[in-house]
C-alpha cells in the first residue's frame, strides 16, 4: 500500500449526508418498529427537528453530538459555547445509548433498504475526478464508521481509489500521526481536508498541510475564526491544485 498524500473527511468533504445524519438522528431516540420500514421515517421527521439538526450541524464532529438536534434549545444555538453547553448537560449513560441505538439504525437501513441508505449519500462536484486522480495515495479519517464509507465509495465507484479509511475516529490529529507513522512518511508530505475548523487546526499542528472544506458544514463563527487564526480555506474549484499532488 502507498504512503497516503491525501487525508480526507468524509461527510461534509467527499459527500454530502445531511438527510442520512438527521435520519439516523431521530431515529436514535425513536426507534421504529421491525415492522416499519426505515425509509418511512424520512418524511415522518418533525420539520422542526430537521431544522435543529441542520442549526447544530457545522459544531458537531461526531455522532454523539447530533444528540443535541433533539433538545429545543437547539434552535437557539449560535456559538460554541453554547452547543458545548448544551452537549455536556445531557448524561453520558443517555448519550450511550443514543449512539447505540443511531448507529442500530444506520446498520438496519443499510442492511433493509441499501439502494435508499445509499441515494442518502451525493458525492459532491469534482471530488470523484479528485479521488481517481490521486487512487492509491487517498486516505479517508471519518466519525462514521467504516463499513459504511466503504459501501458509499463502492455505490460511486470509488472504493478502488480510496487506501485507507480509519472510521469512528474522534481524533484526527492523533490519526494522521498514526498513518505517516505507519508508512513512514513526515506529517509535512501529506495534505489533509476538513470541513470542521477544529479538526483543521488540530491536524495542521502536526506539521501537515491543512486545508478548511468550504463546501462542507461550519458556521459564521467559525469563519471569523478562520480569519483570525490564518486557516487554509478550500473551494470546490480549488480541487484541481490538489489533483496535482
Amino acid at each position: 500500500m502507498a504512503a497516503p498524500r491525501l487525508i480526507m473527511d468524509f461527510d461534509g468533504v467527499v459527500c454530502d449526508a445531511l438527510e442520512e445524519c438527521a435520519l439516523v438522528t431521530w431515529l436514535g431516540v425513536h426507534p421504529p418498529s421491525p415492522r416499519v420500514a426505515v425509509s418511512s421515517q424520512l418524511t415522518a421527521m418533525p420539520r422542526g427537528f430537521v431544522d435543529r439538526f441542520r442549526n447544530i450541524r457545522g459544531f458537531a464532529r461526531l455522532l454523539e453530538h447530533f444528540l443535541v438536534a433533539h433538545r429545543p434549545a437547539a434552535a437557539r444555538i449560535t456559538t460554541r459555547p453554547q452547543f458545548e453547553t448544551a452537549f455536556r448537560a445531557i448524561a453520558r449513560a443517555y448519550v450511550r445509548e443514543f449512539s447505540r441505538g443511531a448507529s442500530g439504525a444506520r446498520q438496519r437501513c443499510r442492511e433493509e433498504e441499501p439502494s435508499f441508505w445509499l441515494d442518502l449519500h451525493t458525492v459532491y462536484p469534482g471530488i470523484a475526478e479528485l479521488l481517481r486522480d490521486r487512487a492509491g495515495e487517498v486516505a479517508v479519517v471519518t466519525a462514521k464508521d467504516e463499513s459504511s464509507v466503504r459501501a458509499i465509495l463502492e455505490h460511486h465507484g470509488l472504493g478502488d481509489a480510496v487506501a485507507e479509511v480509519i472510521g469512528e475516529c474522534g481524533r484526527k490529529a492523533d490519526a494522521v500521526r498514526d498513518l505517516c507513522a505507519r508508512h513512514g512518511v513526515s506529517s509535512a508530505t501529506v495534505t489533509f481536508v476538513d470541513d470542521n475548523l477544529a479538526n483543521v487546526a488540530a491536524v495542521a499542528a502536526t506539521g501537515a498541510s491543512a486545508h478548511w472544506a468550504m463546501w462542507g458544514y461550519h458556521t459564521a463563527h467559525d469563519l471569523a475564526d478562520a480569519a483570525r487564526a490564518g486557516v487554509r480555506r478550500l473551494e470546490l474549484g480549488d480541487l484541481p491544485l490538489l489533483a496535482a499532488g
